[in-house]
């Protein structure tokens, strides 16, 4: 088949399976398939390409036409400007989760903070971003997903971060309270969805992404309350922590860290106008 004949079928395809972005989700899977740019599709639209790779093309879009989010098909996505592995059974790093990013690493170079921890690390886009983005700062790296040590662990490879990222399995914080590890920082984006919001998600994400890392508990809230009174055994005096939240939770979980005895606590919102990010100072 040409390239405009599978460009043709995957659009159809993809459209009427109600797939909103389905020119640009045929396009970007075809150029995958050919490593290929965007470019070179549209300037060659009569090249004949082999049954193997029409295959592989016809196979990815039947996946999409399924709902698999498209970052999982491709088997990467962007974020803070860096490529990130990612696989089912880690959450897609979404652009709102740049928002926290940025506030932490503003945090770190106006305090010269040194010691961070990324706790609920998933693909590792949140600490390898501000290990990416900052200057002598030690990333440690904390999930209880063995998928997601497999992906944090490929991406520390990929960005060559291995001298300043350190990667462990931990119960959120157990490993630090154990081996009396110390940090000026702790981030994470935690599971947060209440359960019973779970089955009301869009197809792409119930049916893909990992509830390991959605499910918060009953109420949404159940990993901001361990992870702030943990924090307090491994926070340095005046440390920072950080977190991403729901559109709903902001005063929950302000309350949860002045609870338990932060100080400063203020929020941020995302770029569309919802409460994302509470930051407390110990």
């Amino acid at each position: 088949m040409k390239v405009a004949q599978l460009l043709t079928k995957g659009y159809d395809i993809l459209k009427n399976n109600n797939i909103e972005s389905y020119m640009l989700d045929t396009q970007l899977l075809l150029c995958n398939v050919l490593k290929v740019d965007k470019l070179y599709i549209m300037l060659n639209r009569d090249k004949d390409i082999e049954n193997e790779k029409v295959e592989k093309f016809l196979e990815f879009i039947k996946l999409r036409s399924e709902k698999m989010p498209i970052k999982y098909i491709l088997g990467e996505t962007e974020f803070m400007g860096i490529n990130l592995n990612v696989k089912e059974g880690v959450l897609i790093p979404r652009p709102d989760t740049e928002i926290l990013v940025e506030e932490c690493i503003k945090i770190i170079e106006n305090n010269n903070l040194k010691d961070i921890c990324d706790l609920c690390c998933g693909s590792g886009a949140i600490g390898l971003s501000i290990a990416y983005h900052t200057k002598n700062t030690n990333i440690n790296l904390y999930d209880i997903s063995s998928d997601a040590i497999e992906v944090t662990g490929d991406n520390i490879k990929k960005l060559n971060m291995d001298e300043r990222c350190h990667l462990e399995f931990s119960n959120l914080l157990e490993k630090s309270i154990l081996n009396k590890i110390e940090f000026d920082m702790i981030v994470s984006n935690p599971p947060y969805i209440r359960r019973d919001v779970i089955p009301n998600l869009m197809d792409d994400v119930k049916n893909y992404e990992p509830h390991l890392a959605l499910d918060g508990g009953e109420d949404g809230l159940i990993f901001y309350r361990k992870i702030a009174k943990q924090s307090k055994n491994v926070l340095r005096n005046n440390g920072y922590i950080a977190f991403e939240i729901g559109h709903d939770q902001k005063e929950a979980v302000m309350e949860i860290l002045e609870i338990e005895g932060f100080s400063k606590v203020y929020s941020l919102k995302d770029l569309y106008e919802n409460d994302r990010v509470v930051i407390g100072q110990k």
